[in-house]
């Protein structure tokens, strides 16, 4: 969502958009060179007026999704956090856009200096940095890139929320732009590169969240399909840009019944008295040791976006009133 929008707090409080849980507030690419300051401006009046109905009992923090403002640079985060003074601790975190191992360390380091510095009452604030630049795609810088990237952000694990790919500007690089009726994937560039980034920050052993790439069309169809892609290669979650793509992402990340119930059976088996097992659905094998893994994804997953009705699909979500959970 633009900084610039200037019914942002009226949105959230009376519950405009349906089914939101978070949102960015973006002061870079979706603001112009000449529109920064104003848009730093209506960010400050925007947040002053959400702690204004917080304050009068018109909106309960409960109800608050989780807020984010995406920032131009590393100056524009030190100066927002003084500039929001006590309304920082409205928000859940920062967006760092195209980070890279040269701002990484700083972005980083302001965060952690102001949860160091916070008052007992706020909340730790988050980063979630973009890998979108050229020192990560291109081939010969990409592996160093994504290595010292790693480093750094295993110095501040505790503050990473989430790591999203920016494809669109992995795109403009090339000069490419995916039709809406192409996946990200279909992209080879881009799929060579995400390949990588899934193999650096994807691992068990030190995996962090990866988000897919935003959806910049309006049509669904394209969108459903990206999704599943992305789920495929394990990415939670994704960046969109209209309240009518709000309900597809958040349907199709529900775990099925078959999948909550093969999970279920692998963690419950893994006492060392089997190796394999039979699904519940009598259509596969479910390994214990090669699928444990996968098994405590889901029902993380499950807990987070609920599970299917064993009679319903991903479709039924999509009908406003139509029961489709457990």
């Amino acid at each position: 969502m633009p900084a610039t929008r200037t019914t942002f707090a009226e949105d959230i409080a009376f519950g405009k958009i349906e089914g939101l849980v978070s949102v960015i507030l973006d002061l870079e690419d979706a603001v112009g060179e000449n529109e920064v300051h104003a848009a730093e401006e209506s960010l400050v009046n925007q947040m002053n007026k959400l702690a204004t109905f917080i304050e009068v009992g018109i909106l309960h923090t409960d109800n608050l999704p989780l807020l984010f403002v995406r920032v131009r640079s590393v100056n524009q985060l030190n100066y927002l956090i003084e500039r929001l003074e006590e309304n920082v601790a409205l928000l859940t975190g920062f967006v760092f856009p195209k980070f890279t191992a040269d701002n990484g360390e700083a972005y980083f380091q302001i965060l952690e200096n102001y949860n160091d510095e916070r008052p007992p009452s706020a909340p730790m604030l988050y980063g979630l940095p973009i890998l979108e630049s050229g020192p990560v795609i291109y081939k010969e810088s990409r592996t160093h890139t994504l290595q010292t990237i790693k480093e750094i952000l295993e110095q501040y694990k505790n503050l990473v929320l989430n790591v999203r790919i920016g494809a669109t500007d992995f795109s403009s690089l090339f000069g490419l732009r995916r039709s809406p009726d192409m996946t990200i994937y279909d992209i080879t560039p881009i799929r060579d590169c995400v390949a990588d980034i899934i193999n650096i920050f994807g691992r068990v052993d030190a995996s962090y969240v990866i988000s897919g790439p935003v959806w910049e069309y309006f049509p669904q169809k394209g969108l459903v399909r990206e999704v599943i892609m992305d789920k495929e290669n394990g990415m939670i979650g994704k960046t969109i840009i209209h309240p009518t793509h709000i309900k597809p992402v958040q349907s199709l990340y529900a775990v099925t019944h078959e999948e909550y119930m093969d999970a279920t059976s692998i963690i419950t088996n893994n006492n060392g008295d089997h190796g394999v097992i039979k699904s519940a659905y009598a259509n596969k094998m479910n390994e214990i040791k090669p699928h444990l893994s996968w098994a405590r994804r889901i029902l993380l997953r499950s807990q987070i976006y609920g599970v299917l009705h064993e009679e319903q699909q991903y479709d039924g979500l999509l009908l406003k009133h139509n029961r489709a959970y457990v």
